[in-house]
């Protein structure tokens, strides 16, 4: 694993940057969800699918995750999206395709819009756009004045027994980043939504959403019916790698057209 500082060098994403063979297809890049991080099930099946078949790969642990800088409650969906930004713009020379979980799937869009020339395809996990107002308005009144009080709350997913710690500052920072209240997502690249049907965490209805608003031609939502939010099982797995295929054989094409076209001019 290697640090990687910000150019104030007061904090570090910890990463593994796997570059295999000099290769005309973009590097993949996995964003992990909450409280996640780069050795997730899903990372380490994409670790070893991108190493069988060759492909260049990046994963981190983004700040206040696994080995990285910084406290988790200290966070926003800002000093994450800033995490990505690092990566993009230290590892990654040209372009990327963003492989993102849950959280993950979130930041993966706004990247894509923040960073155009820097993401060349999107595939997202039960992407949870907007989570934060999900967890606002779910809290009781008492707890949502109480989180205001303490600036940290404790809080329990709707399909886990664990609880985990969620700040105010993190709802309040992430008002700057939704995207289901906007008329349409201005994204305009190849992008695959992977959802299940039985996800109680993030419900399939966002991916709805996120297809009718992101604007671009190339967009593809697949529904696993009998999968939850986590989609960790080999079947699930599977339909991920089979995305991120049609998503190299699309951009291939593309570079392959746009060569032609290059030659036929000169």
């Amino acid at each position: 694993m290697h640090k990687l500082y910000t150019r104030t060098q007061d904090k570090f994403v910890v990463y593994n940057n796997y570059r295999i063979v000099n290769t005309n297809i973009p590097p993949v890049i996995f964003l992990h969800g909450l409280m996640s991080g780069m050795h997730s099930s899903k990372a380490l099946y994409l670790i070893d699918y991108c190493k069988k078949n060759n492909y260049n790969f990046t994963i981190f642990d983004n700040f206040g995750h696994g080995h990285a800088a910084g406290q988790f409650t200290d966070q926003t969906i800002s000093s994450w999206l800033e995490g990505v930004a690092l990566v993009l713009d230290e590892l990654i020379d040209d372009q990327a395709i963003i492989v993102g979980s849950s959280m993950g799937g979130w930041l993966a869009l706004l990247a894509a819009l923040k960073f155009p020339n820097k993401v060349k395809g999107l595939i997202c996990l039960a992407p949870a756009a907007d989570f934060t107002e999900d967890i606002w308005h779910n809290l009781s009144p008492k707890d949502q004045s109480r989180i205001q009080k303490e600036s940290v709350l404790e809080i329990s997913g709707r399909s886990c027994e664990y609880r985990y710690p969620i700040s105010y500052k993190l709802i309040e920072d992430a008002k700057k980043h939704l995207l289901l209240t906007k008329n349409e997502i201005d994204i305009n690249i190849p992008v695959h939504l992977i959802h299940g049907m039985l996800d109680e965490d993030v419900p399939y209805e966002i991916s709805l959403k996120l297809l009718e608003k992101i604007t671009s031609k190339q967009i593809i939502l697949k529904l696993v019916k009998d999968a939850k939010h986590n989609l960790s099982r080999e079947e699930d797995l599977k339909v991920m790698t089979n995305s991120l295929e049609e998503l190299i054989h699309i951009i291939a094409s593309d570079y392959k057209e746009r060569g032609n076209l290059v030659k036929h001019d000169s």
